[in-house]
């Protein structure tokens, strides 16, 4: 009985390998027919806001303040005039939930004259 188990367990195995190699090969086979440059499916074009809202490209400094709600951005502007540019950063990523890097630079922005 344990003998008719492990052929039957031997088979399913090889099934699955079978599957997934055709899975595979079809996928690699759709990859190539796609031509360099051209859209990909579901790919956003340039001019799009990909979907969920992110993209690579961060806004510039000369929008640092509008990215912050009035409460948050009078928070930071307090701390820098404290003198706690770590805290104004924390703040930052507190209210945005943006990277260190950028929230550095959006400080940087509020900090300039002007602002």
């Amino acid at each position: 009985m344990s003998m008719v188990l492990m052929v039957l367990a031997m088979l399913g195995a090889l099934a699955v390998l079978g599957l997934g190699s055709w899975v595979s090969a079809h996928v690699r086979r759709g990859r190539r027919d796609i031509e360099p440059g051209a859209d990909a499916h579901g790919a956003a074009a340039p001019d799009e806001a990909p979907v969920g809202g992110y993209t690579l490209l961060e806004g510039s400094e000369e929008d640092a303040g509008r990215e912050l709600a009035g409460d948050a951005l009078a928070r930071v502007r307090g701390l820098l005039a404290e003198g706690r540019d770590n805290e104004a950063v924390g703040a930052v990523r507190d209210a945005t939930g943006c990277s260190a890097l950028r929230a550095e630079e959006i400080v940087a922005g509020i900090r300039r004259p002007g602002q």
